[in-house]
């Protein structure tokens, strides 16, 4: 049986996890890096001999060359070219259509937009995923290893051989005719013919060049060109640091069915085919594809698939051509592949626990479903026959397809969305603002770690909180401080003379201050009840300000507890040992309370006594109050644009907190000499406090009873800050 920490999560070891990926391919390959460079134990298993994509280029688009350089991998030192212009001519006449400038349009986006030799970016993903060097140990890559059986639920792969390997997690990187899939319900999807197919092949820059006809064509290189006619277009661009041009020329199927006898990519193709279907173009076009080797000709159908019900079942994903496959209209079936393996890299980080893996699936499927069939759907709009558009009324807005495609982070989108999902996992968080960044570290959540992780105790254990308390009793009027308690709360006594402390507390050590501290302030009224809606009563004492000299615990005493925290300087200085003590309390230079301690001698505890004081006889004297269970505070928090409407406000009560386990006990010295100075200030010296300043220094001082000063180790922090009704 696992066991769990006080937050409800679990407190299963963490170590890496044991990862099996199916398929080698661009998807199988980022998968792998990006998981290995998370620091887990991945392994990859190839149907093939080697698995290599060969014969064609691929487009890197910001979205996913931003992905790629993330991790290590920059596609110009692999013979990528940046795309600098998109140029379209009519395909009959060879005349301009129309031109863009990419390069000054580029300067959007973070990332250049690439274009890179298939064959070349698949090498050196398998090399940074399976090589020694890197972070992260290498993946395995098991080339001949061909799946038979996957199940999802207990995350094993059965091969062909009969033997079986088992992880925590599978991923179905096994292209448009998936395996994998077939194992999450619904998801038996079979792939077909979207009605049109390509051919595809390679031709050296200069062969172009020296061409006159078709020159000028490759005058501008690092453009992507393209020649688009009402059911047919070739698409052209520079790859290998601009030695080579890819062409791809998209057709309908039927004029090369002839040709394709299996659904591969390796399927040869005619080339007196592919010149009849094209017999129509510009001779510019024609002399191309005359240069093309008929060797190395490629045909192969587009195929495309109806939508997965979901990308995720159990403990099995599926990435790329096997979750969404592309049709290549927008050149985003690679990109989409990519961000896949990075986004599901992103919701495992280092310490994921096994039992942790289907929640994060479950992520990685809201990051990655919706965008991805929907830049499907731009792909599929894209492609459309000119006819076809004219007659369902719909219109190509490629700058908004790209703004889409381009302008997405896939790592910085879903680490966002796992702190989210870690956020709402952790009862114990606290929030505030700005709240943009998340949850806030602070005293009760110190250095954004669990407050009862071990590394908070070695900290707190290596520098121990301290604390050193001067507290002050003195007797004033209940009539005058009554009007300070909101509805609800009253003096337990009806004596018109109450009791008072002024209490200043100075810490050190704080763990969740890097060791720091600071000193704090207030006016403790005392003999105070609250009378809940259900007539019950909670005794205490009542806290109507406190002055701290930090902002940091202001901000979090204010925000997390509601206390009502203001800023002042506050200065103690500590004479002869532990024996007297002078505090001084202002703002900017203007002092606004002066509190003197002598005299203080050490405290020996008396059993059954209060403070060291014997316990007192019961005579014909009233009954003695009831023991102060904790303190009271009034929290408010006042609407924006509505001066003296609340958002919210109500009573707030702090239990008395228990002494921390295994700390030292305190030490207390006592006193009756002591002294207590208030002055009121006008607002030019005392701005934004001197209301406060002049309500407390028109208190009535009716005499000291005792001064104490307690040093102690161990800090409460407040975290038992309960709201009353």
């Amino acid at each position: 049986m696992t066991d769990t920490t006080p937050d409800g999560t679990s407190s299963e070891p963490a170590r890496p996890l044991r990862i099996l990926i199916i398929g080698a391919g661009i998807g199988g390959f980022t998968t792998a890096l990006a998981l290995r460079q998370q620091g887990h134990d991945v392994q990859i298993f190839e149907s093939s001999k080697l698995a290599q994509d060969t014969g064609a280029a691929i487009h890197l688009a910001s979205n996913a060359n931003g992905l790629l350089r993330r991790m290590g991998l920059d596609a110009g030192k692999i013979g990528g070219v940046e795309c600098v212009g998109v140029t379209e001519y009519i395909p009959q006449t060879g005349a301009v259509k129309y031109q863009i400038d990419t390069s000054q349009m580029s300067k959007m986006w973070q990332h250049p937009w690439h274009l890179v030799h298939r064959a070349h970016l698949h090498t050196a993903l398998k090399d940074m995923a399976t090589g020694p060097e890197g972070k992260g140990q290498a993946a395995k890559l098991h080339v001949g290893s061909r799946v038979q059986g996957v199940d999802a639920e207990g995350a094993i792969l059965t091969f062909e051989d009969g033997t079986s390997v088992s992880g925590d997690l599978l991923v179905g990187a096994d292209g448009v005719h998936s395996l994998a899939r077939s194992s999450i319900p619904g998801g038996d999807k079979k792939p077909f013919d979207s009605g049109k197919s390509a051919f595809r092949f390679l031709l050296p820059t200069e062969v172009l060049s020296s061409d006159s006809q078709t020159a000028e064509l490759v005058s501008k290189i690092g453009a992507l060109v393209m020649w688009i006619a009402e059911d047919r277009r070739l698409v052209m661009y520079p790859c290998v640091n601009k030695t080579m041009m890819n062409f791809v020329a998209i057709h309908p199927s039927k004029e090369s069915e002839a040709d394709i006898t299996g659904a591969g990519w390796q399927e040869t193709g005619s080339k007196a085919r592919m010149l009849h279907i094209y017999k129509d173009f510009a001779p510019s076009v024609l002399a191309i594809l005359e240069k093309a080797d008929e060797s190395k000709l490629k045909v192969w159908q587009l195929l495309d698939m109806e939508q997965m019900p979901s990308f995720i079942y159990e403990k099995l994903a599926v990435v790329g051509d096997a979750a969404h496959p592309f049709l290549p209209h927008q050149g985003q079936g690679g990109g989409q592949a990519i961000e896949d393996g990075v986004a599901l890299a992103a919701v495992l980080p280092l310490g994921t626990k096994p039992s942790e893996v289907k929640d994060r699936l479950q992520i990685f499927e809201e990051c990655r479903y919706e965008r991805a069939h929907r830049i499907q759907g731009y792909t599929r709009t894209a492609g459309m026959d000119t006819a076809d558009l004219a007659a369902k009324g719909m219109k190509l807005d490629m700058m908004d397809y790209m703004g889409y495609n381009f302008g997405h982070d896939a790592w910085d989108y879903t680490t966002k969305a796992l702190q989210k999902h870690l956020e709402a996992q952790d009862k114990l968080l606290q929030f505030r603002n700005p709240v943009e960044f998340g949850a806030s570290p602070g005293p009760r959540r110190p250095l954004g770690m669990h407050p009862t992780s071990a590394k908070i105790h070695t900290l707190r254990k290596e520098t121990p909180e301290k604390s050193r308390t001067y507290s002050i009793r003195f007797r004033t009027s209940r009539t005058y401080l009554q009007n300070l308690l909101p509805a609800g709360f009253a003096f337990t006594s009806p004596a018109t003379v109450a009791s008072a402390s002024i209490i200043c507390t100075t810490l050190d050590g704080m763990a969740w201050l890097g060791g720091g501290g600071y000193s704090m302030l207030g006016l403790y009224i005392h003999g105070i009840n609250y009378t809940k809606r259900d007539g019950s009563k909670v005794f205490g004492t009542y806290l109507p300000v406190l002055f701290e000299n930090a902002a940091d615990p202001i901000i979090t005493g204010r925000d997390e507890l509601g206390m009502p925290k203001l800023f002042a300087d506050i200065d103690v200085k500590e004479n002869d040992g532990d024996k007297s003590s002078e505090i001084s309390l202002s703002w900017r230079g203007t002092t606004f309370g002066t509190f003197t301690v002598s005299g203080l001698t050490l405290e020996e505890p008396v059993s059954n006594g209060v403070n060291g004081s014997p316990p007192g006889r019961r005579g014909p004297s009233p009954p003695p109050p009831p023991p102060e269970a904790g303190t009271f505070y009034y929290r408010y928090i006042p609407s924006v644009g509505e001066p003296g409407k609340a958002d919210v406000e109500y009573p707030v009560f702090i239990p008395k907190p228990e002494a921390a386990e295994g700390t030292e006990a305190p030490k207390s010295f006592a006193s009756k000499s002591a002294t207590i100075s208030l002055q009121g200030k006008d607002w030019q010296s005392l701005p934004t406090l001197h209301h406060v300043a002049d309500w407390l220094a028109a208190m009535p001082m009716y005499g000291v009873e005792e001064a104490k000063l307690v040093r102690s180790t161990g800090v409460s922090d407040s975290s038992g800050a309960r709201r009353l009704d």
